[in-house]
């Protein structure tokens, strides 16, 4: 009976909580939100989160929790991380660029 309490008790304490990289997107600062269409939506809206890593590596955060990770190489080209699917980089006319990976896309500022 006593363990079966202390796994309740440790249940729900978790109960109400956001997952964490939700509320990343939500806190995140105007400045570090990007435009994102995700999962195959048409149109594009200010729904992720960018967060710079050690100066090479980009985490694009979702705000259903997905993410993807890219690397800025030496070159100033761009790739994902894990090279697990293909990435497509165009350069719009205000300079940003549209990254699409799978059926992701994102519009990053011209200076990263």
């Amino acid at each position: 009976m006593r363990i079966f309490s202390i796994a309740i008790a440790l249940a729900l304490t978790g109960c109400g909580a956001k997952p964490a990289a939700e509320n990343k997107v939500d806190q995140a600062k105007v400045d570090d939100r990007i435009d994102c269409a995700v999962g195959g939506e048409p149109d594009f809206a200010q729904n992720c989160a960018i967060e710079r890593g050690d100066g090479t590596a980009l985490t694009l955060r979702h705000k259903d929790g997905g993410f993807r990770r890219l690397v800025l190489d030496a070159d100033g080209t761009i790739d994902t991380a894990d090279g697990a699917e293909i990435i497509t980089v165009n350069t719009m006319a205000d300079g940003r660029a549209e990254i699409t990976v799978g059926e992701d896309r994102y519009r990053l500022p011209a200076t990263l």
